[in-house]
């Protein structure tokens, strides 16, 4: 057992074990929190307890006042009772004493029971597009999740569509190019005598002169379906020239005459792992989660999560806008989940190739508007706003009025002016209003 002397402490008089190796060393009582500097085992001998404290009343004094003032600011300081001996403080380099004598530790004083701190509400984390081997994402995301069979990882569910990826080795697996439902890609039409088999193009992996996916899907397009079954419109297709394996398999999907200047978007990376992924964009929900089904089945979690989200897309009229206004659209106004997109109007001073970047947005819940600096939105049941069109030569500048305020919208064509005035409910408060 360990030679150690008593030496009570100066403030609260608890008798207290102190290793010999820690006289001359500033301590702190494990009872009462006071600091103070050890004695010798001689100054111990030759002073009683009583003439020691006496010799030492003032800075008892003084320590007790500063002990006082901040319990005064931080209610009660708890003591200090589990400590081994000749532990350092960290904030002070100070030897922490250990038990009292009596190996019972001085009771601290009662501390007021503090408040039951406020539950933290609870925040979801935005989905964010997965790439292969990051962690974090709602969907699963194991490509290779049965070696044996083909697996589809949804990316991303948005306005755009449903991102997909696969490991691109399945390519070469005819039952899995065959697997894409036979129904319009961009809008779910399945009506046979309207729809176009088209081959997935890797354009990114092309070794031949034409780098982009419509050169290429033009000499594999078959336009008479017929009764075919997916086999043999593969076959009817060939093999897709200037394209390494497995890229050059065709694995057919399908565009009504409606898109038919229209590819998915599919490309290409390769995983640090090794092996290529490829990714494929499908705008319409309906094809996109028919197709999961297909490949994963309906009992799988992805199953239901992309069910779900697919549910909260904003109609078919949003998908047919191309993908590129519709991203610049997103920039401007965040479609709400289960708001129903009605239409989109580009400005008169924009061209097509600048559409999604000014104009006015029809929803059945409020109509947007963005024009440079000039960005709003009004509620449909709204009764004391109205749109003012006023004509000036082919153009109509539309303002927005709110009771006593004003807003500049945008420019619209003449011809558009029908198209707003329909796009709004008969029902709606909102009315437009042609001067």
């Amino acid at each position: 057992m360990m030679n150690t002397h008593v030496v009570p402490c100066p403030a609260c008089q608890t008798p207290l074990n102190v290793p010999p190796s820690a006289s001359g060393r500033r301590a702190r009582c494990p009872a009462c929190g006071d600091r103070f500097i050890i004695p010798t085992r001689t100054d111990l001998l030759d002073d009683t307890v009583s003439g020691w404290i006496e010799q030492d009343v003032d800075e008892v004094i003084e320590n007790r006042d500063r002990a006082s003032d901040e319990n005064h600011a931080s209610q009660i300081r708890p003591a200090i009772t589990e400590v081994e001996p000749e532990a350092q403080d960290q904030e002070a380099g100070e030897t922490i004493v250990g038990v009292p004598f009596d190996s019972q530790p001085a009771q601290p004083k009662k501390e007021p029971t503090p408040a039951k701190p406020k539950p933290r509400p609870v925040i979801k984390p935005a989905r964010r597009v997965i790439q292969d081997d990051d962690a974090g994402s709602e969907y699963p995301r194991n490509l290779r999740a049965d070696p044996k069979s083909p697996n589809l990882v949804v990316l991303k569910c948005g306005s755009a569509g449903v991102r997909f990826a696969f490991d691109s080795k399945w390519l070469s697996h005819e039952g899995f190019r065959s697997s894409m439902p036979t129904r319009c890609a961009y809008s779910g039409t399945a009506d046979r005598t309207k729809l176009i088999a088209r081959p997935m193009v890797f354009a990114d992996r092309a070794r031949g002169v034409h780098t982009k996916a419509e050169d290429i899907t033009s000499h594999h397009d078959i336009r008479s379906l017929g009764d075919a079954p997916p086999r043999k419109i593969m076959q009817m297709m060939g093999t897709i020239e200037g394209m390494p394996s497995p890229f050059l398999y065709p694995m057919p999907y399908y565009i009504s005459t409606r898109y038919a200047n229209k590819t998915i978007h599919c490309m290409t990376r390769d995983r640090p792992s090794g092996g290529i992924t490829a990714e494929v964009v499908i705008p319409d929900a309906v094809c996109a989660l028919e197709w999961l089904s297909r490949v994963n089945g309906v009992c799988g979690p992805e199953f239901e999560l992309l069910e779900r989200d697919t549910s909260l897309l904003h109609g078919d009229r949003f998908q047919e806008l191309s993908e590129v206004c519709r991203s610049r659209i997103q920039s401007w106004c965040k479609l709400r989940p289960h708001e129903v997109f009605q239409v989109y109007l580009n400005d008169a001073d924009f061209g097509r190739l600048d559409e999604g970047l000014a104009g006015v947005i029809v929803t059945d819940k409020r109509v947007v508007y963005c024009k440079y600096h000039h960005r709003g939105q009004v509620l449909l049941d709204d009764e004391q706003a109205s749109i003012i069109a006023k004509p000036g030569g082919r153009y109509f500048s539309l303002t927005l009025h709110i009771g006593e305020e004003r807003s500049r919208m945008c420019k619209l064509h003449k011809a558009d002016i029908p198209q707003l005035e329909s796009a709004i409910s008969k029902d709606a408060a909102l009315k437009v209003e042609v001067k």
